[in-house]
Protein backbone atom coordinates (compact mmCIF):
# COMPACT_ATOMS: atom_id res chain seq x y z
CA UNK A 1 0.00 0.00 0.00
CA UNK A 2 2.83 2.58 1.04
CA UNK A 3 4.46 1.63 -2.79
CA UNK A 4 1.32 2.58 -4.61
CA UNK A 5 1.24 5.55 -1.94
CA UNK A 6 4.86 6.80 -2.86
CA UNK A 7 4.69 6.29 -6.61
CA UNK A 8 1.20 7.26 -7.65
CA UNK A 9 -0.35 9.56 -5.30
CA UNK A 10 2.38 11.43 -3.94
CA UNK A 11 4.25 12.97 -7.31
CA UNK A 12 0.89 13.49 -8.67
CA UNK A 13 -0.47 15.53 -5.88
CA UNK A 14 3.06 17.14 -4.97
CA UNK A 15 2.64 20.19 -7.14
CA UNK A 16 -0.89 20.91 -6.04
CA UNK A 17 0.66 20.76 -2.76
CA UNK A 18 3.27 23.26 -2.85
CA UNK A 19 0.98 26.10 -4.90
CA UNK A 20 -1.51 25.72 -1.88
CA UNK A 21 1.57 25.99 0.80
CA UNK A 22 2.66 29.09 -1.30
CA UNK A 23 -1.22 30.37 -1.20
CA UNK A 24 -1.18 29.89 2.86
CA UNK A 25 1.97 31.47 3.17
CA UNK A 26 1.17 34.46 0.89
CA UNK A 27 -2.25 34.82 2.31
CA UNK A 28 -0.81 35.25 5.50
CA UNK A 29 1.92 37.61 4.32
CA UNK A 30 -0.61 39.98 2.72
CA UNK A 31 -2.58 40.04 6.11
CA UNK A 32 0.34 41.41 8.12
CA UNK A 33 1.12 44.01 5.06
CA UNK A 34 -1.78 44.99 3.01
CA UNK A 35 -2.27 43.96 -0.50
CA UNK A 36 -4.50 41.12 -2.11
CA UNK A 37 -4.35 37.48 -1.02
CA UNK A 38 -4.50 35.36 -3.99
CA UNK A 39 -7.35 32.98 -4.28
CA UNK A 40 -6.76 29.13 -4.02
CA UNK A 41 -10.04 28.40 -6.69
CA UNK A 42 -8.45 30.78 -9.30
CA UNK A 43 -5.37 28.69 -9.29
CA UNK A 44 -3.18 27.44 -12.29
CA UNK A 45 -5.09 23.90 -11.97
CA UNK A 46 -4.77 22.71 -15.63
CA UNK A 47 -0.90 22.98 -15.28
CA UNK A 48 -0.72 21.86 -11.52
CA UNK A 49 -2.48 18.49 -12.46
CA UNK A 50 -0.40 18.44 -15.83
CA UNK A 51 2.84 18.63 -13.66
CA UNK A 52 1.25 16.12 -11.37
CA UNK A 53 0.92 13.65 -14.10
CA UNK A 54 4.70 14.36 -15.67
CA UNK A 55 6.28 13.74 -11.89
CA UNK A 56 4.60 10.99 -11.67
CA UNK A 57 5.64 9.22 -14.77
CA UNK A 58 8.94 10.40 -14.13
CA UNK A 59 8.76 8.70 -10.84
CA UNK A 60 7.33 5.14 -12.51
CA UNK A 61 10.06 5.86 -15.71
CA UNK A 62 12.76 5.92 -12.77
CA UNK A 63 11.30 2.85 -11.00
CA UNK A 64 10.91 0.92 -13.55
CA UNK A 65 14.67 1.56 -15.26
CA UNK A 66 16.47 1.44 -11.49
CA UNK A 67 14.30 -1.64 -9.99
CA UNK A 68 14.50 -4.58 -12.76
CA UNK A 69 16.80 -6.92 -13.18
CA UNK A 70 19.33 -7.83 -15.82
CA UNK A 71 18.25 -9.78 -19.17
CA UNK A 72 19.93 -12.84 -18.00
CA UNK A 73 17.95 -13.67 -14.99
CA UNK A 74 14.47 -15.40 -14.90
CA UNK A 75 11.89 -14.39 -12.56
CA UNK A 76 10.38 -17.22 -9.71
CA UNK A 77 6.94 -16.10 -8.42
CA UNK A 78 5.85 -16.24 -5.11
CA UNK A 79 5.46 -19.95 -3.65
CA UNK A 80 4.56 -22.28 -0.96
CA UNK A 81 7.60 -24.14 0.00
CA UNK A 82 7.24 -26.95 2.75
CA UNK A 83 4.30 -24.84 4.45
CA UNK A 84 6.71 -21.48 3.87
CA UNK A 85 5.59 -18.45 1.82
CA UNK A 86 8.26 -17.51 -0.60
CA UNK A 87 8.24 -14.41 -2.18
CA UNK A 88 9.17 -13.42 -5.65
CA UNK A 89 12.86 -13.09 -6.96
CA UNK A 90 15.03 -13.31 -9.22
CA UNK A 91 17.46 -16.19 -10.35
CA UNK A 92 20.46 -16.98 -12.36
CA UNK A 93 19.23 -18.49 -15.94
CA UNK A 94 20.12 -22.34 -15.60
CA UNK A 95 22.11 -23.23 -19.12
Amino acid sequence: MSRMLFTYVVPFLLPAAVYAAWVWYRTGYVARHGGEAPRLERGPWPLLMFLGAVSAMTVLSATALLRGGSPDETYVPPHLEKGEMIPGHLEPKKP
